[in-house]
């Protein structure tokens, strides 16, 4: 399909690019939240009783408000990996969740010669790990792996999507990730959204790249859930132990809050406003 110039993507390279405006912008962007944000932390953090030697501490919660979740997922096993024990949470209290899969996921069997057949692997496996979660709704826009460049047809697709959900929360992989399908996905949702006529908040979760967060979430009470789900990717498995990688990085983000004890998913939650204003608009 033909890509208008307006929806050509410059993204960011895989290493960090220091001489990039719009990459030290979006970090000092970053940080300066965080840093606003720090002071309502430590107070509450005081009263819970909880460190206060880090320069910000997140503020944790049994997950974020929204009763109307969108997950914005750029291959068949992200929404697991970054926050499906968030969204077993959100599950367990009733709230509808939507999860939309960006690429076909044709390439992410490198053994199967066959990519159709592949792409049928990959979807089958995402929902069977859904159902495990309790997670009902789930849609595809089918754009193809590793691509620079997003077309006006899957914006459109997303923008259809959306209005009629109507979401109060988005979750998607945070806009630094070492990945081009997660960078894709975050300029995907800003083209989107130029249509909207809804307000809703963001939180931005991790897979490949460690964000700073403001919002942790303890997901103990289903971790069980959570790893259930995890092994219904067989396919991706057997290349690469994503349970451990991923239940280390969750235990890792006890740390802060939770004194090593348990497990947790750590966020970047903001107003979608602020979220696209960490983004240069020159890069668009």
């Amino acid at each position: 399909m033909r890509t208008t110039e307006k929806h050509r993507i410059k993204l960011w390279g895989i290493r960090p690019n220091w001489s990039n405006k719009s990459y030290k912008l979006s970090l000092f962007m970053l940080f300066m939240v965080l840093k606003v944000e720090k002071f309502a932390f430590y107070v509450i953090n005081k009263l819970k009783g909880i460190r206060k030697d880090l320069i910000c501490v997140p503020f944790i919660a049994s997950k974020p408000k929204g009763a109307n979740i969108v997950v914005l997922s750029p291959h068949f096993d992200d929404e697991i990996f970054g926050c499906g024990g968030t969204l077993r949470k959100h599950i367990l209290t009733g709230d509808r969740v939507n999860v939309i899969y960006m690429t076909d996921g044709r390439y992410g069997v490198p053994d199967i010669k066959n990519k159709s057949y592949a792409e049928k692997i990959r979807k089958k496996e995402s929902a069977e790990a859904l159902k495990v979660l309790g997670i009902r709704y789930f849609y595809y826009l089918d754009e193809p792996e590793c691509t620079r460049q997003l077309n006006d047809a899957t914006v459109k697709k997303l923008v259809k999507i959306l209005d009629e959900i109507k979401p109060d929360l988005i979750y998607l992989p945070w806009f630094l990730e070492n990945h081009i399908d997660h960078i894709k996905i975050n300029k995907l949702l800003y083209f989107a959204s130029k249509s909207f006529k809804f307000k809703f908040d963001i939180c931005a979760y991790e897979v490949w790249t460690p964000l700073i967060p403001n919002l942790i979430v303890d997901i103990t009470s289903v971790i069980e859930e959570k790893k259930m789900a995890m092994k219904c990717f067989k396919s991706q498995l057997h290349y690469v132990n994503y349970c451990d990688i991923v239940l280390g990085l969750n235990k890792y983000r006890t740390c802060s809050n939770m004194k090593g004890r348990g497990f947790a998913e750590a966020f970047l939650h903001t107003s979608s406003d602020f979220y696209f204003g960490l983004f240069n608009k020159n890069d668009y």
